[in-house]
């Protein structure tokens, strides 16, 4: 049996598949509609896109056009504020110094505020309300202020010698008070 290829079983008919030129030309219907409205789908999407894009932007703007009106409202309400507490403290300061070459113990006895806070130690609750006067350096602790005020009061019954007025301090030189406290 010899192989015979012209025209035996192995001859050549032609492609099976008609070529791709062809194939789109016979596109069916239905894949037709569904491309159609496939794009349509796609068109009115980008325009609901394109919408809600837009009015997120309009209520941005709005938002932003809002919080700056609050913010201008509180910048200059603070400002005010700000200024009269300014002027009070620069008030009160100049009453400070002038009250201070009177009766300079007087004076510093107006700087310690008078209600002190009361601390709480760990593990004790106390339901008596505190009062806080100055901020300690962590925010919403309270400052002891107990010791300043202790050493103040001593320093206003028993002042250092180079504090005290030279008509005094002849006189304190002699007391038995002064010479314990300049023997310590």
């Amino acid at each position: 049996m010899s192989a015979d290829f012209s025209g035996g079983e192995f001859t050549d008919n032609g492609p099976i598949l008609p070529p791709p030129v062809e194939m789109e030309l016979e596109e069916g219907s239905a894949l037709r509609e569904w491309r159609r409205e496939n794009a349509i789908r796609l068109e009115e999407k980008e325009k609901m896109e394109k919408e809600m894009v837009k009015e997120i932007i309009a209520k941005a703007d709005e938002y932003k056009a809002e919080y700056y009106k609050k913010w201008n409202i509180k910048f200059k309400n603070s400002r005010t504020v700000n200024r009269e507490k300014e002027k009070l403290f620069l008030d009160s300061r100049l009453k400070f110094h002038a009250d201070a070459d009177k009766n300079y113990w007087k004076a510093i006895g107006e700087l310690i505020p008078k209600e002190v806070p009361i601390i709480e130690k760990k593990g004790k609750k106390e339901k008596t309300a505190s009062v806080v006067v100055i901020q300690g350096p962590k925010p919403g602790k309270p400052t002891d202020l107990s010791r300043m005020r202790q050493v103040l009061v001593k320093l206003k019954h028993i002042p250092p010698l180079h504090m005290v007025p030279q008509k005094d301090a002849i006189a304190r030189e002699t007391t038995p008070q002064a010479v314990s406290v300049v023997a310590k």
